[in-house]
């Protein structure tokens, strides 16, 4: 086993970090850098390991329908063209890819991940309120508490898309 393969951690940190500034410019740029931040999500899908390549795309796509059931149900609305603007999907691939690296390497409980869903989740869409990129349907609270069970559910069943050993290798 390569010292790499020993310490992923400074490697997720490294990753965690990149993807919270693009998500921050998806947020506060939304179409102005998107074909520059849909190319580094693409290359950092390329990069994942060839198990994770069709479940991080299985991720991206439930997580624009969750998006588009929001909407289509009134919850909030996107700033941008249509009801899932390109920099949204972009957002979810780079989730997408982030979160099953992260979970490549951390194996937590889907009682944890519930918990982080729901705090976590509602509070990007928080964010992204304040940065202007959505605006909510119905009031701010009956928003956030809708997608707090969401978010949770989505996230208590993602070790489901993973392989049953962890995968080791480039990503």
């Amino acid at each position: 086993m390569t010292p790499e393969a020993r310490k992923p951690w400074p490697r997720l940190l490294l990753a965690s970090l990149i993807f919270g500034v693009g998500a921050w410019l998806l947020f506060s740029f939304r179409d102005r850098y998107v074909v520059l931040l849909l190319a580094g999500a693409l290359l950092a899908w390329q990069a994942l390991p060839a198990e994770f390549k069709t479940r991080a795309l299985l991720l991206t796509a439930a997580g624009c329908l969750l998006d588009l059931t929001a909407v289509s149900l009134g919850l909030y609305r996107f700033a941008g063209v249509g009801a899932l603007p390109l920099w949204t999907a972009t957002l979810w691939l780079s989730f997408s890819v982030w979160w099953l690296a992260l979970l490549k390497d951390w194996r937590p409980s889907p009682r944890l991940l519930a918990v982080i869903g729901a705090i976590a989740g509602p509070l990007a869409y928080w964010v992204g309120m304040r940065l202007r990129a959505l605006t909510p349907g119905v009031s701010l609270w009956l928003m956030l508490t809708a997608l707090a069970p969401l978010w949770a559910i989505l996230l208590a069943l993602t070790p489901r898309l993973l392989p049953a050993e962890p995968v080791r290798g480039c990503g």
